[in-house]
């Protein structure tokens, strides 16, 4: 669910944007703007997982889901809620329950009304152990949902606690889609490749690993989109993918390796290019069981041998920033600025790990100890150029201490079933990240079935974690979360490597495109391509 990756932010959010747009125009032209029409093609270098947005796992699978299914709310381009289909709701004065009213004109587009059957119906699903939903944990706190009437919804409460809406506002499923389904199937229905929907656009056409095209929903409630269609096309090799960029095979492209913008503006100077603040940070992350990886000052150590602004300059070319923890920069009232990164040090690396008991005993340019040399699988998902490039570099970077590394590549959905199953040494993610500061999901020692792949436990990071979500008072919050940043990366459960700024490609004949660190497709429904005609 989208909407357990946001926090309501206090402050105006800042999106650091620009754009290039230059349009050929022969003299007498002029453009002009369609409303009723046209085709955008996404380029994308995987193909969904799941449209069930109880199952959904990658950041564009969510994106493209929330196209076709809503929740009840959403947060604007100034990180307020605004209803999607509720149309207004109210906190009791002790904060143990909300109530939302839902719109009466919101219908799936099957025809069938949506009411807050359909409420209850998706969070007891979430509740369902049987169903073992992955966003399980927005029920942490949740402790009964009841229907008030067919159009009013409550939810109760354990306790009060400052996102409340966060975790009730998530994308809603159809109850007479699943009601009669077994819940250990959920996960596996035809739902999950050929949803009804109940946004602004609907799945038309679906062919595995090559193409998702969406179209108007004629059922929709709201403005219908300008576009007729949206086309995502799913190709994974990025450099195949940059080049149909280049030659108008597509028209959009988000997360564009920095090194290819000067190329780009150059061969297609009628692309727009928008930077977005970064909410995406890459890192290395661990498998704590495995016994390379047991102690703090061996995973230390690995850092410390990683040049990282060295990084961000080889791969991103400065678009990226260190990164020293979950918490966006963004969210400034809870990032933790003071934490002092850990330093390239070859030296250093190298005498925290002979502290350990790695050195070269027998002279062959490794490091062992009890005679298992230091070695690990690094792993990454095929596609993804910024990956490949890091390990490379990684690879490299730890040969110099006598740490040998191979790297292994696997396509995506092969990747995240190894990192499920717990079956990896060491692997480069990368995680988008939340404006509201839960890290439950990644790092508490109870989501090891979640997101917690490395095996992540520490008891005082686990308490941090659960008195920041309790903690309705926005400046103790803050000096909780902080305290959790810091612990945190004491351990280097990760090697934190870069917040990552994401550069979005469109073809500057659509217009009214907005990405945010929100949404790459934010108020896409505005989005218009705009017609060329000559008098």
């Amino acid at each position: 669910m989208k909407k357990v990756f946001i926090f309501i932010l206090s402050f105006v959010l800042l999106v650091s944007v620009f754009a290039v747009v230059i349009m050929k125009n022969e003299p007498g032209d002029e453009a002009v703007a369609s409303s009723g029409g046209g085709t955008l093609i996404v380029g994308i270098t995987n193909d969904v997982d799941s449209f069930n947005p109880l199952f959904g796992e990658s950041s564009m699978a969510k994106e493209i889901t929330h196209l076709l299914l809503l929740g009840l709310a959403d947060l604007n381009d100034r990180s307020e809620f605004v209803g999607e289909l509720a149309e207004t709701w109210e906190h009791s004065p002790d904060f143990l329950s909300v109530t939302y009213n839902l719109r009466r004109d919101a219908w799936w587009s099957d025809g069938v009304q949506i009411t807050a059957a359909d409420v209850k119906f998706t969070f007891d699903l979430l509740a369902d152990t049987l169903v073992a939903s992955p966003n399980s944990w927005v029920m942490d706190y949740i402790k009964n949902v009841e229907i008030v009437s067919p159009f009013m919804v409550k939810f109760e409460f354990a306790k009060a606690y400052p996102d409340q809406i966060f975790d009730t506002a998530g994308e809603i499923v159809p109850k007479h889609i699943f009601e009669h389904v077994d819940r250990k199937e959920i996960r596996s229905h035809t739902f999950g490749q050929k949803p009804v929907s109940s946004g602004p656009f609907i799945l038309k056409r679906r062919v595995k690993n090559q193409f998702i095209e969406l179209v108007r929903n004629k059922n929709y409630f709201g403005k219908k989109p300008n576009l007729e269609r949206v086309i995502f096309k799913i190709v994974p090799d990025k450099t195949s993918l940059l080049l149909q960029l280049k030659n108008g095979e597509i028209d959009m492209m988000a997360g564009v390796n920095p090194d290819h913008v000067a190329d780009l503006q150059s061969s297609n100077p009628d692309i727009a290019l928008y930077r977005v603040s970064g909410r995406t940070y890459y890192y290395i992350g661990y498998n704590e069981k495995n016994p390379l990886f047991k102690e703090k000052q061996v995973r230390r150590a690995l850092t410390m041998a990683i040049d990282r602004n060295g990084l961000i300059e080889a791969t991103l070319q400065g678009y990226g920033k260190p990164c020293t923890g979950p918490v966006p920069p963004i969210v400034s009232w809870a990032y933790n600025d003071s934490i002092p990164p850990i330093p390239f040090n070859v030296a250093g690396a190298k005498n925290l790990l002979a502290n350990a008991g790695w050195k070269d005993h027998d002279g062959d340019g490794w490091l062992d100890k009890d005679g298992r040399d230091f070695k690990f699988v690094l792993r990454t998902n095929a596609g993804n150029q910024i990956k490949a490039d890091l390990a490379v570099i990684v690879q490299d970077q730890l040969k110099k201490i006598g740490v040998k590394v191979d790297i292994r590549s696997l396509e995506w959905t092969a990747f995240m079933d190894k990192l499920r199953r717990k079956e990896f040494d060491a692997y480069i993610g990368g995680w988008s990240t939340s404006f509201n500061v839960d890290p439950t999901p990644i790092f508490h020692s109870t989501a090891t079935n979640l997101f917690n792949y490395i095996g992540y436990n520490n008891p005082q990071v686990d308490q941090l974690i659960e008195a920041g979500r309790e903690e309705m008072n926005r400046q103790k919050a803050a000096k909780i979360w902080k305290t959790m940043q810091d612990e945190i990366y004491r351990d280097q459960p990760y090697t934190f490597l870069f917040w990552l700024d994401k550069i979005v490609a469109v073809n500057s004949k659509f217009k009214n495109v907005t990405p945010i660190p929100l949404s790459m497709f934010y108020g896409l429904e505005n989005w218009y391509e705009a017609k060329i005609s000559t008098d």
